[in-house]
């Protein structure tokens, strides 16, 4: 007999971040996401090229947290922002030229995902050390479950 292989397993932080998720709106944004790929490698390469950096999603229990790696960019370079329920990093790098400085990628940058409904967005904290961006999105209180006692007729006066 052959088994389905269950996802959860594999990817237990992208379950927990795409769960609850409305499965039509979030296939139309993987859709947006691969037509900009597709349009970014029909691209030539050049310093001004648009690129999307490393990007990594977790969920800590209490809060999600989204770690972008953004090597040479200066702080002052990132725009982070939510809109609706989409979370936006863009920005922008330029290439050094003095001397023999290593190669790297230069031009404009830009990440989107969809933010979990059960996110306190007025409370998202952003930290940039070392070319890394740290996003830390704190979860509303949960709300937690509780048995009523069902009390006999009458007796609730």
């Amino acid at each position: 007999m052959h088994e389905r292989a269950d996802v959860t397993r594999s990817h237990p932080a992208r379950t927990a971040w795409w769960a609850g998720a409305d499965p039509a709106s979030e296939l139309q944004h993987l859709w947006g996401e691969v037509s900009r790929l597709l349009e970014r490698s029909s691209q030539p390469a050049g310093p001004s090229q648009h690129w999307m950096p490393v990007v990594e999603e977790a969920d800590s229990g209490v809060a999600y947290v989204v770690r972008a790696e953004l090597p040479g960019v200066r702080r002052e370079r990132v725009n982070v922002e939510v809109d609706g329920r989409e979370l936006h990093i863009s920005g922008s790098v330029e290439e050094t030229t003095d001397g023999n400085a290593l190669r790297r990628r230069a031009g404009t940058f830009s990440y989107g995902v969809r933010v979990p409904g059960d996110v306190d967005i007025d409370r998202i904290q952003a930290d940039m050390a070392d070319g890394v961006l740290t996003l830390r999105l704190p979860k509303t209180a949960a709300v937690t479950r509780r048995t009523i006692e069902i009390c006999a007729e009458g007796s609730n006066k």
